[in-house]
């Protein structure tokens, strides 16, 4: 049972203005959150071009280790060539694989010699998009994968080397190439969680370098749970709900190849039951519900797009237009921009551990925290200091990830809860309450700014015979040096 210790004498003022601004909209100002109009202008460029490209179209397994480098040499590589097809299909922006599981980078890293500068080509391809792309006012998104098998990293094998390396990479990226919109990060929450290559440090610095630059990890998560846009993965069954108003984006792979990269069959490859109808009406729907439609283009080994490329851009530039009547996104609530980081954390009842690890069962589902049937249940959160102006938690509800499709699940979602903060776990007092549909969103319950190091959420209901949450979130909504 909640603690007594919090009076319902409190000011009830105080109570009437926390209770109006804990909705699940939050109807946070325009003004207070930069972030508001960062996802929207996101949202406005609607179509865009997922560039595939890096040692796996060599012929590369995924995730293969020291895969040769030597015969590398796309003489014909032409960048110009990829933003004009972009352009020319009503796209807005593209995202490039800078390196992806295998290690290899397509710019002269100074923290190895598994990179472009050591192959026989030897010119920085990182620089020759962001130019092209640039050029045609084209907006530009880097991915980038944490887990490098050449490098051995991985879960269970990051030291303080480890990270300094992806560190330097990360600074490189965002520091030698101009304006970064967008950055993608890859095999990192799935396949080693947030603590041990720990999130709140790599927020910290993308944002110190970039700070306008939108920041996705493949969490799998449909929800915006340490990240600034979800995203959702295509091939996965991963699709936004008809009533999605999160800004996000999908990736979609329409054509056959390595994995997503291009292999001997994608010059005559298109998969089964996709192609220009598929795509068309996939990014109509993204459109309409707020998420940028990814539409995956490997440039073959001579690093030029094929002609099943060429042909399949132009034909949905006459087939698609962007729909402009289409309402501006949606207030996005409470939106973290710092992140803090949870000490402990405690449940009247199953895993408490599970609310907090930031991470997925590598090839499975998630770790979910599953209550018994017993109500109110309680979960007390120390954040091992106390912190001044938090003003938000968000609460990413029960997921599947395996078997596809993925999606988020409405079965033991929080309907009515009330949340509860203190400096010394002794005395509380009220922050919010929270009232809502039976649905699969996420739960963000924004409160006044408050030194907390305690927060106490009390579930009163829920939909279904049990709670069930995959991650708990706090921060703050502004951060004061960016």
């Amino acid at each position: 049972m909640l603690s007594t210790q919090y009076s319902r004498s409190i000011n009830k003022s105080f109570l009437f203005i926390s209770i109006l601004i804990c909705t699940i909209s939050c109807n946070t100002p325009d003004h207070l959150n930069n972030l508001q109009h960062l996802k929207s202008d996101f949202i406005e460029q609607r179509f865009g071009m997922f560039i595939c490209y890096n040692i796996m179209s060599h012929g590369a397994q995924w995730g293969e280790a020291n895969y040769p480098i030597n015969e590398f040499n796309p003489t014909h590589l032409d960048c110009n060539q990829w933003a004009d097809a972009a352009l020319n299909a009503g796209m807005k922006f593209g995202l490039l694989t800078t390196k992806h599981h295998e290690g290899f980078c397509l710019w002269d890293s100074q923290f190895t010699a598994y990179d472009v500068a050591s192959t026989p080509y030897g010119e920085d391809i990182v620089k020759q998009y962001v130019d092209a792309f640039r050029e045609r006012g084209l907006g530009v998104g880097l991915y980038y994968s944490i887990w490098d098998s050449t490098h051995k990293i991985d879960k269970g094998q990051i030291d303080d080397d480890k990270l300094s390396f992806i560190k330097g990479q990360i600074r490189e990226l965002l520091s030698n190439y101009g304006k970064i919109d967008y950055l993608v990060i890859d095999g990192w929450f799935w396949r080693m969680g947030h603590h041990e290559v720990p999130y709140h440090e790599i927020r910290t610095l993308v944002k110190s370098l970039q700070p306008e630059c939108l920041i996705t990890d493949h969490t799998h998560l449909q929800a915006p749970y340490h990240v600034d846009i979800p995203y959702f993965e295509g091939p996965f069954g991963a699709f936004p709900s008809s009533n999605n108003t999160m800004a996000s984006a999908l990736g979609h792979c329409s054509v056959k190849g390595n994995g997503w990269f291009w292999s001997d069959e994608t010059p005559t490859g298109m998969k089964d039951n996709d192609g220009l109808d598929t795509i068309v009406n996939k990014l109509k729907q993204c459109e309409q519900r707020y998420c940028n439609f990814m539409l995956n283009c490997m440039p073959n080994r001579d690093g030029l797009l094929d002609t099943i490329y060429l042909d399949l851009l132009k034909d949905i530039s006459h087939n698609w237009n962007p729909d402009l009547s289409r309402k501006p996104l949606p207030n996005q609530g409470a939106l973290i921009q710092q992140s803090i980081p949870v000490k402990q954390v405690y449940a009247s009842s199953g895993n408490a551990d599970y609310l907090i690890d930031a991470t997925k069962i590598p090839g499975k589902n998630y770790y979910t925290w599953t209550s018994d049937s017993i109500f109110p249940q309680t979960i007390v959160i120390d954040l091992g200091m106390v912190v001044d102006d938090v003003d938000v938690m968000n609460i990413v509800q029960k997921h599947r990830c395996k078997p596809a499709p993925e999606k988020a699940l409405q079965e033991d979602n929080i309907t009515s809860c009330e949340l509860y903060g203190s400096i010394d776990n002794k005395n509380w007092m009220h922050l919010c309450f929270f009232e809502g549909e039976a649905d699969a969103q996420y739960r963000n319950l924004s409160f006044i700014k408050s030194s907390i190091r305690y927060l106490k959420l009390e579930i009163k209901e829920v939909n279904g015979t049990f709670a069930s949450i995959e991650e708990i979130e706090i921060g703050k909504t502004l951060k004061s040096d960016y």
